[in-house]
């Protein structure tokens, strides 16, 4: 395969240990994986070391009605083909199992998403069978406390066809590893591309159709729970949204798309989405509050379109 762009990942170290692989032949339902969730949430921290594990789902297929109910809801429309970022739904639930096993040091719930960094590296298309791995990958530093990295990577008959890199942080404890670089953007450049509204519904309807089912996304009573004033946006929705928004109406052939996740989106809100274009292939964008000041998201869209 051709190499048209940067390796978007943000993990900046190896693994020494390796991993053991656990097949998962069978996902235990969204509520049995939020109980197992909310379980955890007084683990004790102990000496920050991520398990050696690696999970591992064998044959998921691509379903046509289910990318179908995820397009509507991010904004892709049918001329974008596979939506770019649909194949994290396939990992995500292999993340929460691996958040919340035991050897996993801190508790899922609380967790802050960072940023998130997928590829396509293949065209995927309804009716493909993928392999799915998922497994622990470089501590970083943040100024905040101890960030890592989670790996998904997908497979068609033994060929990578698309890999995404979730930067996850525990607040408040010391830190080791590489430092986090930040992605840079002129903000500048950025004109207004589209304006936002926020139903308080959003963070129900894409928890419907992605399986996050965070307290923090659901309503304003579950988010005060974990100091929230209101329910927020699924980071991986305005990451989908922006890029649904962005992507030509053309299927992707190859795609680049890295991204960090800064003030949250308050539901029922309003937000905008600015961008700028480097090159024909490539935007640079923010998603910011109603004024425009603000930073939601940052990021970088590149693709070769089919």
């Amino acid at each position: 395969m051709s190499e048209p762009f940067g390796e978007p990942g943000y993990d900046t170290g190896q693994r020494t240990e390796r991993a053991k692989t656990v097949v998962v032949e069978r996902l235990a339902p969204p509520a049995q994986r939020y109980a197992r969730a909310l379980s955890g949430l007084f683990k004790r921290g102990r000496a920050t070391q991520l398990p050696a594990l690696r999970l591992v789902r064998p044959a998921v297929p691509l379903e046509s009605a289910e990318i179908e109910r995820y397009a509507r809801v991010c904004g892709f429309i049918p001329e974008h083909g596979m939506p770019l970022t649909y194949p994290h739904l396939l990992a995500f639930p292999l993340h929460l199992q691996l958040l919340t096993d035991p050897a996993f040091p801190w508790p899922a719930l609380g967790l802050v998403h960072l940023a998130n960094s997928v590829r396509l590296r293949r065209p995927l298309a309804a009716g493909d069978v993928l392999r799915v791995e998922v497994e622990c990958g470089a501590l970083l530093q943040h100024d905040k406390g101890q960030a890592f990295v989670l790996h998904s990577r997908l497979y068609r008959r033994g060929e990578a066809v698309w890999d995404g890199d979730s930067v996850y942080l525990k607040r408040g404890i010391p830190a080791r590893g590489t430092a986090l670089a930040p992605l840079e953007l002129d903000r500048d450049t950025l004109a207004r591309h589209a304006r936002w509204q926020l139903p308080a519904q959003l963070g129900r309807d894409y928890a419907r159709v992605s399986g996050d089912y965070n307290p923090i996304h659901l309503t304003a009573l579950s988010a005060k729970a974990f100091g929230f004033p209101r329910a927020i946006a699924h980071g991986m929705w305005s990451l989908a949204r922006a890029a649904a928004a962005l992507q030509p109406p053309k299927p992707l052939a190859e795609a680049s798309l890295a991204a960090e996740f800064k003030l949250p989106m308050l539901l029922p809100g309003e937000a905008s989405l600015w961008s700028a274009a480097p090159s024909l292939v490539e935007r640079e964008f923010e998603a910011r509050d109603k004024a425009g000041e603000k930073p939601h998201l940052r990021g970088r869209f590149q693709w070769v379109l089919q």
